[in-house]
């Protein structure tokens, strides 16, 4: 299997390619993503399937495209709790009477500087249930400092 994976490298750098990364670290990521998409297929590949790059070439497109979309997620999040340091003082200053103590904690291991997957782990839920309920957090905060 690892002379295989070897010997389909090319095939992933050039998909990797085809999406433009912005510096050498980003590169990187995206071919041990494509890496991994390359691995799943080679572990379904049966020799009847046709060529090993015409097989592995969608999982590793998609492989890419997850990692991609989770760094857009993860940046968008710290970007929204990241406000500049005149606005975040105001928005964090706002709490509203509903709001949980989950929500509370939420914004208070924000304030301390932890980062989302951090928060995630802290709070022992999956990123997706965090990711939700800390964009319907921060939209309440904006709408109550805006009245």
């Amino acid at each position: 299997m690892d002379e295989l994976i070897e010997e389909n490298m090319g095939l992933v750098v050039s998909i990797v390619n085809s999406f433009g990364p912005k510096n050498h670290t980003e590169r990187e990521d995206l071919i041990d993503a494509g890496r991994i998409g390359l691995w799943k297929a080679l572990k379904k590949y049966k020799s009847e399937n046709g060529l090993v790059s015409t097989y592995a070439w969608r999982p590793i497109r998609w492989s890419i495209i997850r990692e991609i979309k989770s760094r857009r997620v993860h940046a968008s999040i710290d970007n929204i709790a990241s406000p500049s340091v005149e606005s975040k003082d105001n928005l964090w200053e706002t709490y509203t009477i509903d709001m949980t103590e989950e929500e509370k904690r939420l914004i208070e291991l924000r304030k301390q500087g932890y980062k989302f997957h951090e928060i995630c782990s802290l709070l022992n839920q999956k990123p997706s249930k965090v990711k939700n309920k800390f964009y319907r957090l921060i939209n309440r905060l904006k709408e109550a400092n805006a009245e």
